[in-house]
């Protein structure tokens, strides 16, 4: 770069005329809009800068002249390459020059720089110079950056949105859906819901007011509203979406933006709870019960429809809310008893009343249990009684005859001949009837202190063992065949009884086995005797029947041998002398068993047996 050209910089004041003047405008031009031009002379190898580009670079512009590869190393490094490249590519292929880039200052900062130029060639093509502008575009760059930043949050948070969110046109298609939005109306990919109108996903009947929200969005006012939308596959969902108004440079809606969440779950649980409050109401006017509640100053704030008819019964007017509860119609002292019942519930205490008393109404005895509970407000007073009577006189009435006949059953139990015992898996008892006295002489409290093992005879101990053992597997309210054991009474002696027992091990009631036995140990004696007497005749009858088969086939022979009526006078004669002798000898045969027969005396039966 020639030294004189060092002159046409600084200071203005040396250029004269209308030179002046250009320089002037050109230096305002360049201040304002951070502007600096460049020249590069490449046959000299010279490159100059305006002061504006020695502003760019926070340079004093005495500082020139600048030759080229000083003037190179002010661009970034990253930058450098592209930089060279481009530079090529122009000079080279005969582009315009038209590059951005950043250059770092002598303070350090960096700076974005927006530069055009124009190449000057001589008449063979050769570049000759190079002649631009650099411009200062780093405050626009960084806003650029900022904004986009700030777009890409944007998205970020549009994308990961878990409610649907839209733009749409005041024509009502859809212009921008994040993805929730997509998934609720069931597209599977935006090309498929962009440019639709909306209204073709909303359930008919709710049109009214999708449009209705739509269009008070258009007139910039803010609504919600809800509606059902029948996606691209079918499923049907309720939404409820906010709309605003989105408005251009001019403040003119050329949009709508709205957020909408799937509420679908919710109206199910609104309409699920609707449905039991109306189920409730219905219960609760359904029934004969009584159901109220009242203040702090005993006035009826709620009440179902049986203690309506009640109170207006005993007020002799139709009863309402508001009214008091406390009624002298009946008398003083029902006054005074209620009144401290409520009082009483008003103070914190949950209680129950068992009113028995002849009804007004029916003129007959009613049973009513009553229970009073304090209502709190959220800081822990209380601010009113909740009371519900229900009738137990069906209930008292059974429970009277269940007294009686718990009585009875009492009475058969303690004056049986049967014990009743329920006894766990391991044979201790749980519960046995008085009986046991009479069975067995124990007193209830001593046997209520005994293992069945305790008392049973050894020979028996196993068997017993094992029936405990079957009784388990059995099925609940089955029973085992009935068996006989021996069991020692109090007075030591052995008594044979025959028991049967039960599975109710798993019953809530009883929780044990069941064991019904009685006494039979007379009854197994003479059985015991009937059975030897029976084996004594059986043992006579087969000791006899040897001598009685003798005679008999003696006899048998001789009549058959005189019937073949070959026999001579003489023979036949002697046969019937050995027939009467066989004959008389079989007499005394059965006269000896007919005796043996009487020596057996059978045992004699009392009633018991």
């Amino acid at each position: 770069m020639k030294k004189n050209k060092k002159e046409n910089l600084i200071p203005p004041s040396s250029v004269k005329g209308e030179d002046k003047k250009q320089e002037l405008i050109l230096r305002q031009m360049e201040t304002l809009g951070k502007l600096g031009h460049w020249e590069v002379d490449f046959v000299n190898q010279t490159l100059h800068w305006s002061e504006g580009v020695f502003r760019i670079l926070e340079m004093d512009p005495s500082s020139m002249p600048v030759d080229l590869e000083k003037g190179y190393l002010f661009v970034h490094p990253e930058d450098r390459e592209l930089a060279t490249l481009h530079m090529n590519e122009v000079l080279e292929k005969g582009i315009s020059y038209d590059l951005e880039c950043r250059l770092v200052t002598t303070t350090g900062k960096v700076k974005f720089v927006h530069s055009r130029a124009e190449v000057v060639r001589n008449e063979k093509n050769e570049p000759m110079q190079i002649v631009g502008i650099f411009q200062d575009v780093t405050e626009q760059r960084e806003a650029y950056y900022k904004l986009k930043q700030q777009e890409m949050r944007l998205s970020t948070i549009l994308q990961s949105e878990p409610e649907c969110v839209k733009v749409v046109s005041p024509d009502g298609v859809l212009i921008e859906m994040n993805p929730a939005g997509l998934n609720m109306i069931e597209a599977d990919c935006p090309e498929d819901a962009i440019g639709q109108k909306i209204e073709s996903l909303i359930f008919p009947a709710d049109l009214k007011f999708y449009r209705s929200l739509h269009q008070n969005a258009l007139k910039g006012i803010k609504s919600s509203a809800r509606f059902r939308i029948i996606g691209m596959k079918g499923t049907e969902r309720w939404m409820e979406s906010t709309a605003v108004p989105l408005t251009n440079q001019f403040g003119e809606v050329n949009s709508v933006l709205s957020v909408t969440r799937d509420i679908s779950e919710k109206v199910i649980n609104e309409e699920k709870l609707i449905r039991i409050k109306r189920n409730q109401e219905a219960l609760i006017n359904g029934t004969s019960d009584l159901i109220w509640s009242i203040d702090a100053n005993f006035r009826l704030v709620a009440a179902n429809q049986s203690f309506l008819s009640l109170l207006s019964f005993l007020q002799q007017a139709t009863a309402k809310e508001g009214d008091s509860v406390l009624v002298k119609t009946i008398g003083e002292d029902f006054y005074l008893k209620w009144k401290g019942y409520y009082e009483r519930g008003l103070s914190g205490e949950s209680f129950t009343s068992y009113e028995n008393f002849i009804s007004p109404i029916t003129k007959l005895e009613e049973h009513k249990e009553v229970y009073f509970n304090p209502i709190q407000n959220a800081e822990g007073q209380i601010t009113g009684l909740a009371c519900f009577s229900k009738d137990i006189t069906d209930l008292m009435t059974k429970r009277m005859e269940l007294v009686a006949s718990e009585k009875r059953y009492r009475a058969l139990v303690e004056n049986g001949i049967d014990v009743i015992a329920i006894l766990t898996t391991e044979g201790k008892a749980k519960y046995v009837s008085p009986s046991v006295t009479k069975v067995l002489g124990y007193s209830e409290a001593d046997a209520m202190h005994m293992n069945i093992f305790d008392f049973l005879h050894p020979d028996d101990i196993p068997k017993i063992r094992k029936r405990l053992e079957e009784v388990c597997k059995i099925p609940i309210g089955n029973s085992l065949p009935s068996h006989n054991f021996r069991i020692k009474h109090l007075d030591g002696t052995w008594r044979w009884v025959e028991s049967t027992i039960t599975n109710l091990i798993e019953d809530e009631s009883i929780g044990g086995i069941v064991d019904n036995f009685h006494d039979i140990t007379e009854r197994k004696t003479q059985i015991d005797a009937i059975q030897i007497q029976n084996q004594k005749l059986r043992d006579i009858a087969w000791t006899q029947s040897h001598v009685v088969r003798s005679p008999l086939a003696t006899i048998m022979g001789l009549v058959e041998l005189i019937r073949t009526g070959s026999l001579t006078k003489e023979e036949e004669y002697k046969t019937l002398q050995y027939l009467l002798e066989s004959a008389n000898e079989l007499d005394q045969v059965i006269g000896a068993i007919v005796r043996k027969s009487q020596e057996v005396i059978l045992p004699e039966f009392n009633s018991k047996s």
